[in-house]
């Protein structure tokens, strides 16, 4: 067999570029566990080069994990609509490979260091690129259900303008990677940004639903959540046809006075 135990670098991060570069055309990721799935949408989104067309085997749990964590799953649906990625679950095997029809990587982690050994043996690729093919072609679609960050972004801008988008953006970067708050989700966030704007209800709801964010039910049931707590509230603005519709304010003090990389901070200090 042809090993080279030599691929290493202090995160993970490092060592799936450096695979990917190595990597081409259709390539298998099996049993990705659940902090690789976020690299490689970190890995994907800034790929300078190629990047292979990944199938993302995987098992259930960690997907549905990516799919309930909008940070996470917008990236990763930024790989599926740019056809970089797939993702589909089903009898996953249990050893984590990420395999080309050339060359095979075992990803290990050791200590502070993550590495991964390399198979370039044709006949033990071959098969198990083969043998992974057939069990990607019954397993079953994942749907992350999640609008990708850049459909986001462009149709966010060219509804309410540079400065929601802009907003947005920095509020949900500065929530990435923590699981602290549950409460602080995409449709809190958008609702959040809406009334520093000053934006009517129906319009970022309207837009949640169409991007898909969330149903207007669910826009409008969390900002009677906000209501209740005393964080947002709402004005009449009158319309040309039909009755009046809401505008979003921010009520609380610490979040009018917030910059946008505060808001987050300051509202989980006050949702929790």
């Amino acid at each position: 067999m042809g090993l080279d135990p030599n691929l290493r670098a202090a995160t993970t991060k490092g060592a799936l570029k450096t695979v990917f570069e190595q990597c081409t055309g259709v390539t298998y990721v099996v049993n990705p566990w659940a902090d690789m799935l976020q690299t490689i949408a970190e890995v994907g989104r800034s790929f300078d080069g190629e990047f292979p067309t990944l199938r993302v085997f995987a098992a259930e749990e960690p997907l549905r994990t990516a799919r309930k964590d909008f940070t996470l799953g917008s990236k990763l649906a930024d790989l599926g609509d740019a056809g970089d990625a797939a993702f589909r679950t089903g009898d996953v095997p249990e050893t984590t490979l990420i395999v080309d029809d050339e060359q095979l990587f075992s990803p290990v982690i050791a200590g502070d260091m993550i590495g991964a050994t390399r198979n370039t043996d044709e006949s033990f690729v071959t098969d198990t690129y083969e043998t992974l093919t057939d069990q990607w072609e019954t397993a079953d679609v994942f749907d992350l259900r999640t609008p990708g960050r850049d459909s986001v972004r462009e149709t966010m801008t060219a509804e309410f303008g540079k400065t929601p988008q802009e907003d947005f953006d920095t509020v949900v970067s500065s929530i990435e990677g923590s699981r602290s708050s549950r409460e602080l989700d995409e449709v809190v966030v958008s609702l959040l940004v809406a009334a520093k704007n000053e934006l009517l209800l129906y319009d970022i709801s309207k837009w949640g639903e169409n991007v898909g964010l969330a149903s207007k039910a669910t826009f409008s049931r969390r900002k009677n959540d906000l209501e209740e707590m005393g964080i947002v509230d709402t004005e009449k603005a009158p319309t040309d046809v039909g009755r009046p519709r809401q505008r979003l304010k921010l009520t609380d003090e610490r979040l009018q006075q917030a910059d946008g990389d505060q808001l987050a901070v300051v509202a989980q200090n006050i949702l929790h």
